[in-house]
């Protein structure tokens, strides 16, 4: 009977780490890097010191111990549940008005033709080049209480105490947010509708369809993704703003960038501080959230 011989399976040889993926490594390491040093690190810091609680004694001597007590007095003490209120309207009027206002000059700017289209197609990207400082001086001299508005509508007959308080109050916030992010949305939606075909909406016209129901059936849905992911922008950077309301929002209730602040500095409270600024990075998160899903969706499609 003859013998079989079996051969003995090849050694593996040890994978080697090809050149692209050390390029890819090499690529991301900056990015994740600067996500870590100033990203994760200081979110994880944040969450660890909300969760830090400062007690006194009699004597005034301090001791520490972990609790949710911060996180119990954002919603029970009124100051700072009327703070984070305030942020949200803050934040969803203010988004309300620039996407009413930008997806109309988008609109004309897209299908409409004449002198005043390019007249308003080169003007309305004026605010992106102010910074937020400057605008908010220039609201403070404009709209403010005896400031230029005011002072010219008393020379024209108007009694001295007829004009309304914007400045310093949560009015003077959302005509500046709007004022700084109406062009950002406006170049957004803009982008975005440009992408819609122009056989699409003639071939609508062709067989009859309105002017309506092309923006109805077409046009709005088509423009709806792009339209939301600019709505998600704006919220995250109206919610974690401080510059335009800390110079022109009122003293009680304010925003929790604002609040944060002074927790920090003039409270000397760092734990009631960082609870805040978790309350910021949630609400961040949740539209950031809603924003990475809407690209998935965009990309299955």
């Amino acid at each position: 009977m003859a013998s079989t011989t079996f051969a003995a399976p090849p050694r593996p040889r040890p994978r080697r780490l090809d050149r692209s993926r050390l390029a890819g490594l090499a690529l991301v390491a900056p990015s994740l890097l600067y996500l870590t040093v100033f990203v994760f690190i200081p979110v994880v810091k944040a969450i660890t010191t909300s969760f830090t609680v400062r007690d006194r004694d009699n004597a005034g001597n301090y001791s520490y111990r972990v609790g949710t007590d911060n996180y119990r007095a954002i919603f029970e003490t009124e100051t700072l549940r009327d703070n984070v209120i305030f942020t949200v309207l803050i934040a969803v009027i203010s988004v309300a008005i620039v996407f009413a206002l930008a997806y109309s000059i988008a609109l004309a700017l897209r299908f409409g033709k004449g002198p005043a289209v390019r007249f308003l197609s080169r003007i309305y990207v004026i605010p992106l080049f102010i910074p937020s400082v400057i605008a908010s001086y220039a609201m403070i001299t404009f709209l403010a209480n005896h400031g230029f508005v005011d002072g010219l509508l008393q020379r024209v007959g108007f009694p001295d105490e007829s004009f309304p308080r914007i400045v310093f109050d949560w009015k003077g916030i959302v005509i500046t947010q709007v004022w700084l992010s109406l062009p950002f949305m406006t170049v957004l939606l803009s982008s975005v509708l440009l992408e819609i075909s122009d056989t699409l909406v003639e071939s609508a016209r062709d067989v009859g369809a309105s002017s309506w129901q092309i923006f109805r059936h077409i046009v709005l849905p088509l423009s709806a993704p792009g339209a939301l992911i600019g709505i998600t922008f704006m919220f995250l950077g109206v919610v974690g703003g401080f510059t335009v309301p800390y110079l022109l929002g009122p003293n009680a209730p304010q925003m929790l960038g604002v609040s944060m602040v002074y927790y920090m500095t003039n409270y000397f409270e760092p734990y009631v501080a960082s609870t805040q600024a978790v309350v910021i990075f949630l609400l961040s998160l949740v539209a950031a959230i809603y924003y990475v899903r809407q690209q998935f969706k965009r990309e299955v499609r």
